[in-house]
């Protein structure tokens, strides 16, 4: 059985056979791989086989510091006030704004612009820090929640990369390349921080799924 929570050391890729090697040491086989978050971690990872194009296009990606913060209630509280659980927050807040992930979550972005505020918070004050921001939004209903969560975005093998920053150039840089494959390495793509707002892993991740089913 592989070994579970394993970050990635190498991939190597052939037109037969592709070779995912963990940093334990443990080899996987498959007839492809897909890399569902490109930047950050791919900058560390020995990858064979793939195109130095490709690789470029990867590492112009640059993996940008974000946070997120979760709420969980019993029910969607916000529905009963005929909300749609969106909010957006002024440049003061440590939240750029909160969403509706799905019944009773409450999901809330750090962007990278507010990292250092989201830091410099002592960590025994940050998860109410947050919440007072949901509450200032919703209302004394979003004060008691069953449980909250908060991860630090791109500090972290498992979530590096998950967001990107681009430069001047860099998007040129990228260019058609984000997103698209080289079969069998499949690139699903991070969420992109530009102008204030994130794009990318919906729609590329999208776009990968059905080369992939496509192309079997």
């Amino acid at each position: 059985m592989p070994v579970r929570s394993s970050p990635v050391g190498a991939i190597r890729v052939s037109p037969h056979r592709c070779e995912v090697v963990l940093t334990t040491g443990e080899v996987l086989t498959a007839a492809n791989v897909v890399c569902a978050v490109p930047t950050g971690p791919l900058r560390d990872i020995s990858i064979s086989g793939v195109s130095d194009t490709k690789l470029a296009s990867l590492h112009r990606q640059k993996s940008a510091l974000a946070a997120k913060f979760v709420a969980v209630y019993d029910h969607s509280f916000w529905e009963d006030a005929g909300l749609n659980g969106v909010a957006y927050y002024m440049e003061h807040n440590i939240l750029g704004g909160v969403w509706a992930q799905s019944a009773g979550i409450m999901s809330g972005l750090v962007p990278p612009q507010r990292m250092g505020t989201y830091l410099a918070t002592p960590r025994q004050h940050l998860g109410q820090a947050l919440l007072d921001e949901v509450v200032d939004a919703f209302g004394d209903a979003a004060a008691t929640p069953a449980k909250t969560y908060s991860r630090s975005w791109g500090t972290d093998p498992w979530t590096q990369g998950y967001v990107t920053a681009w430069r001047p150039g860099d998007v040129m840089g990228v260019g058609p390349l984000h997103g698209k494959s080289e079969p069998p390495f499949y690139v699903c793509g991070s969420d992109q921080w530009l102008s204030g707002h994130m794009e990318g892993a919906v729609r590329t991740g999208r776009g990968v799924a059905r080369q992939i089913l496509t192309s079997r």
